[in-house]
C-alpha cells in the first residue's frame, strides 16, 4: 500500500463521533487492558489532507495504548476521550484496510498532537515506538486475540479533492 499522508503538512482539524460516544466515554481501565465495545462505534477524523471514516461493530476489542504498564506515567492506557480516539483509530487502521503502515503511524502522530494536545516531541516518540515493527499491522494470525476483529471493523480514507 502506498503512503499518502505527508507528516510535515498534516493537520487534524477535528472529529465527529457519529455513534458510540457513551461507549467510548464509559470505558474503564482493566487488568487485561482489553476493551470490548458493547455497541457499534462510527467516527470521522478530519484533516487537511482528507477524512478517515472508521466503523466498528459491537464486540470489537482494542487495547488502548499498546505497551507495558510501566509507561502509563508517560502515556495512559486509555486517557481522555481524545486519547481513546487516537488508540481506537490506530488499532482500527492496523488491519490494513485502507491506510498503509506508515500512514497509520503518521496519522496517530498528528492525532496525538492536534486532538490530544501532546507536544510534537512526545507524539514523535510514540510514532517511533509503534513504527519499530509492523508485526501488529495487517491480518492477524487466527490465534491472536484481535483476529475476530477483522469482521468487525471498516476504515475508509477519503482524500481531499485538489
Amino acid at each position: 500500500m502506498k503512503n499518502r499522508l505527508h507528516k510535515s503538512s498534516l493537520k487534524v482539524t477535528g472529529f465527529t463521533i457519529h455513534e458510540g460516544i457513551p461507549i467510548l466515554a464509559g470505558l474503564k481501565e482493566n487488568r487485561e487492558r482489553r476493551y470490548q465495545l458493547a455497541s457499534r462505534v462510527r467516527l470521522s477524523i478530519y484533516t487537511n489532507q482528507g477524512t478517515l471514516h472508521v466503523a466498528t461493530a459491537a464486540g470489537f476489542v482494542f487495547d488502548g495504548r499498546s505497551g507495558p504498564k510501566i509507561i502509563d506515567w508517560y502515556t495512559p492506557n486509555l486517557g481522555s476521550l481524545e486519547e481513546r480516539l487516537c488508540w481506537l483509530v490506530h488499532d482500527a487502521n492496523g488491519y490494513g484496510q485502507d491506510l498503509s503502515f506508515g500512514d497509520t503511524n503518521v496519522l496517530l502522530y498528528a492525532m496525538l498532537r492536534d486532538l490530544a494536545g501532546y507536544r510534537k516531541s512526545k507524539a514523535t516518540i510514540i510514532q517511533l515506538a509503534v513504527s519499530l515493527t509492523d508485526g501488529w499491522y495487517g491480518e492477524p494470525d487466527e490465534s491472536d486475540w484481535c483476529y475476530p476483529n477483522i469482521n468487525l471493523v471498516s476504515t475508509m480514507w477519503v482524500p481531499c479533492l485538489r
